[in-house]
């Protein structure tokens, strides 16, 4: 029975040692890896949008808040402290 323990265990090892790649092969794929790593961070990506466009899609909550601020220092600069006043008691204050 020990010899067909071994019989197998021979067999097993060989295909274990087939499926590994050797060292020449390790480096081939290294450098197929290498050269797509620095083909894939040559390419930029192409923004044909304008930049307030690219903004305001980047960062929507920035224009949100930039453009509530315009307007409640616009309507406080016309209206005065009434708008203000106005505005609060809109939100229950």
């Amino acid at each position: 029975m020990k010899k067909n323990n071994q019989f197998f265990e021979n067999s097993f090892k060989t295909l274990d040692e087939v499926s590994r790649p050797t060292d020449e092969q390790k480096e081939q794929i290294l450098k197929m890896v290498l050269k797509e790593v620095a083909v894939a961070s040559k390419v930029e990506p192409r923004n044909n949008r304008s930049p307030l466009k690219r903004i305001v899609t980047d960062y929507p909550w920035r224009f949100a808040f930039g453009a509530a601020f315009l307007q409640s220092s616009v309507c406080t600069l016309i209206f005065g402290t009434d708008y203000i006043r106005f505005v609060m008691s809109i939100l229950g204050g």
